[in-house]
């Protein structure tokens, strides 16, 4: 789905009543039916108190709507409204009927010291999506006593309280934390971040049914990966499909102490559906895939311990360059040598090779045309240099793609794949046991293996990020999150084919 700006999302608002027939009280309290059933099957059948704080807008409207649900379904509400001059319509009309309900609302401002109740849940209500400007520093001191009356959760309705989705955050602007953001409708850019784990733990989206043809009638380069696109690119298959079908990759990495990385990616191409997979590594590397990856041809380099010779790359339908490959000044002559010399092959570029790229002058000037890079943060910083926030590091890759015509995937909880058309795809898939030794080798056994098998590689970038996420969402059903190690992901990449195929 295409992901919109807080000005795109509140005329995406407008153009919804207008065309569903609907009134603007009737969609907030859409919303807040949904946001309230998303809340209370988080807390699973818990029946806590809830402390609700609602600012003098829709956002708040929502709150003081949520409040009232929660009251009519036997919850304890306690509700603090931000004193103001000026409400909503929809905001005075939900104090209206919380008043003939006879729920007292208590009200507040930046001043006030409030007596927040124990063991209960804070609902952040306060500002919503469309902050374009830091709030008041005086807000810090209502958003500590809210932290330090230590409630069991705090959950924020749409974005929380003094997060601007659409710009960078100063790390001092007054935020208050969220465990939880249930977002409406469309994730907003600033969630999908690093630097949005100082304000949020996680978040979730909660469908309000906004007009699907308007919102992709927007413009915008950014984009959330969903299943039921990642279901279309499935490539249909033959009962007549042989070895050939599924193609011939190469692996091509590995140095002493480092071979597990090539063993990660072939056993990844494999399970992928690779035809056919050769691994193309030091001598000492032998026994060691042969005995690991059964399945996998193996072709050794006259070295015993690095890469020291070229192979020949014309026989395969996609080749995976540089896990585990080390920089020996050998290596890195033949490295540049394969990707130059062969401008119309298809390389997913990983670790080393990406280290050594970072070494030249013009790196860019090396990689052929549709090549997939897939660096993290640090190898990314080597690539490009530094950027101020991560706006800035989008716009900068977006530039690189665009011009050397190259897909550029920046690995993270939402792994951003930069494609060369500029457009930037955030995935959905995924959990923090991921963060493991070799998943990034076996996110490259994935791609080189969908690029094998006939997908191009933008395709390849999407629907390999989105099996990468899900085979490990999957393998973590199974294993806690610290035990996960890269090769489970492998494990369930079957699972995840299945799952994406009911």
């Amino acid at each position: 789905m295409k992901i919109l700006n807080s000005g795109q999302i509140k005329i995406l608002d407008q153009e919804t009543i207008a065309i569903q027939n609907i009134s603007s009280w009737q969609l907030m309290e859409r919303a807040s039916e949904a946001v309230t059933n998303a809340i209370l099957d988080k807390i699973k059948g818990q029946q806590p108190t809830f402390s609700i704080f609602c600012g003098k807008g829709n956002n708040g409207g929502d709150g003081l709507a949520i409040a009232r649900i929660l009251f009519r379904k036997n919850f304890e509400v306690n509700i603090f409204l931000h004193q103001a001059e000026q409400y909503s319509k929809e905001n005075l009309e939900n104090q209206k009927r919380l008043k003939n309900m006879g729920i007292n609302v208590t009200v507040f401002n930046e001043s006030t010291t409030i007596d927040i109740h124990e063991s209960t849940i804070v609902i952040d209500a306060l500002f919503g999506n469309g902050l374009h400007t830091p709030l008041d520093q005086k807000w810090k001191t209502i958003f500590q006593q809210i932290t330090d009356s230590s409630p069991l959760s705090i959950f924020a309705v749409d974005l929380p309280s003094g997060f601007m989705a659409d710009r960078a955050m100063d790390e001092d602007y007054p935020c208050l934390k969220a465990d939880h953001v249930f977002t409406f409708e469309i994730p907003k850019t600033g969630l999908l971040f690093p630097t949005s784990q100082k304000w949020l733990n996680d978040f979730s989206i909660v469908k309000i049914d906004l007009d699907k043809n308007i919102r992709e009638s927007f413009d915008s380069f950014y984009y959330f990966i969903e299943k039921r696109m990642m279901k279309k690119l499935l490539k249909p298959t033959s009962k007549f499909s042989h070895k050939g079908t599924f193609g011939h990759v190469l692996i091509m990495g590995g140095s002493y102490g480092k071979i597990g990385a090539t063993v990660l990616s072939s056993l990844a191409a494999l399970k992928t559906g690779s035809g056919l997979v050769t691994a193309y590594l030091p001598k000492c590397g032998y026994n060691i895939i042969q005995n690991s990856v059964t399945e996998a041809m193996c072709i050794t380099d006259p070295n015993e311990e690095y890469l020291s010779k070229a192979p020949d790359l014309n026989t395969y339908q996609a080749i995976a360059i540089g896990m585990g490959v080390g920089q020996h000044k050998e290596t890195e002559k033949i490295i540049l040598k394969c990707l130059k010399d062969n401008p119309n092959q298809h390389f997913v570029i990983d670790a080393d090779a990406l280290n050594i790229l970072a070494k030249q002058k013009k790196p860019f000037q090396y990689i052929p045309k549709n090549s997939i890079l897939t660096p993290h943060p640090k190898e990314l910083q080597r690539l490009i240099g530094d950027w101020k926030d991560d706006f800035e590091k989008i716009e900068k890759v977006r530039a690189i793609a665009i011009k050397y015509e190259i897909n550029i995937l920046i690995k993270g909880a939402y792994t951003a794949s930069i494609l060369s058309d500029g457009n930037c795809y955030f995935n959905s898939t995924g959990n923090w046991g991921m963060a493991t030794a070799g998943s990034g080798d076996t996110l490259s056994g994935i791609l080189v293996s969908l690029i094998g098998q006939g997908y191009l590689s933008h395709e390849a970038c999407l629907l390999g990020t989105y099996l990468h996420g899900l085979a490990g969402d999957l393998a973590s059903e199974k294993i806690h999150p610290h035990s996960l190690v890269a090769s489970d992901i492998s494990s369930f990449i079957s699972a995840a084919y299945f799952e994406l195929t009911k």
